[in-house]
């Protein structure tokens, strides 16, 4: 049964580990490996498990934090777990990962048994798609959006994702797909806002040979490529009206010509598109056909931005720092509380994209002081005239007594404060990063985000030497 299965049992307690994975090896599993919890996440995944149980001494917060580092090397694996702390619902997850199992204490019985079985078709069930999605988050946000795509993914039809950039509609695209039944063919993507009208209708629809000029050959377009599969329309808000009329008709009549062809293919897809773009709006003022809108609009799912899943913030944290730390051969970098809590306050326009790079850059340059002066600019920044004294007393370097000399010497004008700190923060900033960098301007200018030219003229200012 388990042949060539690498088992990993982790538990805080060694000894009843070991007892753990000697109850595991009698169910066939020869490959049987034990480890703590708080191992570095190379470790793990030097063992290359390809089934995790996590034992009953490990506290709710523990077996969260293994499951982040299990699925990170693996997103398919599946994973047992005994602790009672954690809470498992019917339907989706509250641990913000799906193969997760509960298990009892006593693993003798028939009903772990079970249990494995269910677990390892879970695993081949998706061993072979290295783009396996993960949603991860236990906000209401979230649960509201598993349990829709539970709902309407066997359901073959069409789905519209919105949500603003950054929020991870193509992660719940990709969600319906391997969830339909529909999963074993191909999911295909359209980029409607990354080519011109010409090129994309071509990338689309394909063409024949002879069609215009530099079409040597026949080349099947991407609706043909998701035959029997889906087809992901990303951002579809920008698609030209002339090129909306065309999708209304493949989604009426499930068939087109290639550019040049003279018949008709017939394509068997599902349809899921997404857009950053009011759509309702774009209707009203005739941007978009209102008859695509109501096409497309069967099934709608709106993907919450980062602002109202703040539950979600910490363990997108952790699950991020893991992953970078791996790909990047990184120590773990730990963070700290006043951090954390500025990450948790701060508004995330970029949503989880804008997290996601900020915690990489955090690893990379192995210094959070650096990430936390770099957003406290941006909201200072933002907010200008607005910022409060509260604002101005979250950031790094600004004592109290620094800010009341500051409000005495300029008669309390949280203008100038906003701009003397907006002056040193961006000092500080270029030093730090120079520094990081061992004085690679080129590095540097990527890193702070601005030209080279414009670098070399604030170092030049601010009188900056190595």
């Amino acid at each position: 049964m388990a042949d060539g299965i690498n088992v990993l049992v982790i538990d805080s307690d060694p000894s009843l580990a070991e007892a753990w994975a000697e109850r595991v090896k009698q169910f066939g599993f020869v490959h049987c490996f034990t480890a703590r919890p708080n191992v570095a996440i190379d470790e793990l995944a030097a063992l290359k498990p390809d089934l995790a149980v996590l034992g009953p001494s490990l506290d709710a917060e523990t077996c969260i934090q293994c499951i982040h580092k299990l699925k990170i090397i693996t997103p398919f694996m599946p994973v047992l777990t005994s602790c009672g702390g954690v809470p498992l619902a019917e339907g989706p997850e509250i641990v913000p990962f799906e193969g997760i199992y509960p298990i009892g204490t006593d693993l003798e019985g028939a009903e772990f048994a079970e249990t494995v079985q269910s677990a390892l078709k879970f695993r081949d069930e998706y061993k072979m798609r290295p783009d396996y999605p993960v949603i991860i988050g236990h906000s209401e946000a979230i649960r509201n959006i598993k349990l829709k795509i539970q709902k309407v993914a066997a359901k073959d039809i069409t789905v519209l994702i919105t949500g603003e950039t950054g929020t991870g509609k193509e992660l719940i695209a990709r969600s319906v797909h391997y969830h339909s039944q529909r999963n074993q063919g191909p999911l295909v993507k359209i980029s409607c806002g990354a080519l011109p009208d010409e090129l994309l209708e071509s990338e689309v629809f394909g063409f024949q040979k002879g069609a215009f000029t530099g079409a040597h050959k026949n080349k099947p377009g991407r609706l043909e490529l998701a035959h029997n599969g889906t087809l992901f329309i990303d951002e579809i808000g920008d698609l030209s009206l002339s090129l909306q009329a065309k999708f209304l008709q493949v989604l009426e009549d499930k068939a087109f010509a290639r550019l040049g062809g003279i018949y008709d293919k017939f394509v068997d897809t599902r349809v899921v598109a997404a857009t950053n773009s009011d759509l309702q709006r774009k209707v009203r003022d005739g941007l978009f056909r209102k008859d695509l809108f109501y096409r497309l609009n069967v099934i709608h799912i709106q993907a919450a931005p980062l602002r109202e899943r703040k539950p979600d913030i910490p363990i997108l944290i952790y699950y991020f720092v893991n992953k970078y730390c791996l790909e990047l051969k990184k120590d773990i970098l730990e963070i700290p509380g006043k951090i954390l809590k500025h990450l948790q306050s701060y508004q995330w326009p970029g949503n989880v994209r804008e997290l996601e790079n900020v915690v990489r850059r955090a690893v990379a340059l192995k210094d959070w002081e650096f990430v936390f002066r770099e957003l406290s600019l941006e909201s200072l920044q933002k907010k200008g005239e607005h910022a409060s004294m509260e604002d101005l007393g979250t950031v790094v370097g600004w004592s109290d007594e620094k800010i009341e000399r500051l409000i005495r010497e300029n008669r309390f004008s949280i203008k100038k404060i906003t701009k003397t700190y907006v002056s040193e923060a961006e000092r500080q900033a270029i030093v730090d990063v120079l520094a990081k960098t061992q004085w690679n301007r080129k590095k540097a200018a990527e890193v702070l985000g601005v030209s080279y030219k414009t670098l070399l003229g604030r170092i030049d200012e601010l009188g900056l030497k190595p």
